[in-house]
């Protein structure tokens, strides 16, 4: 396998972990009782957003590793 798909997927590895342990964050802020309505809402919302951006990373990094894919199979093929 060609070194840069290697370094994509580890990349792209990393921002699925960073999503799910904010997404963890979020359900927990989202059931915590012991915190006001408008402390919930803000720390809530900031926390959407990061995970809004990290999806955005996930999907432009998806695109380009399927892009890049069929070019290394095509390059296998040559050898």
């Amino acid at each position: 396998m060609n070194e840069r798909i290697k370094f994509l997927e580890l990349v792209l590895s990393d921002l699925v972990s960073e999503r799910d342990t904010l997404e963890m964050d979020l359900n927990y802020i989202l059931n915590c009782i012991d915190k006001r309505t408008k402390e919930k809402k803000i720390e809530f919302t900031d926390m959407l957003g990061c995970i809004v951006d990290i999806n955005n990373k996930i999907k432009t990094l998806s695109e380009y590793i399927s892009t890049s894919t069929p070019q290394i199979e095509g390059d296998k093929n040559s050898e």
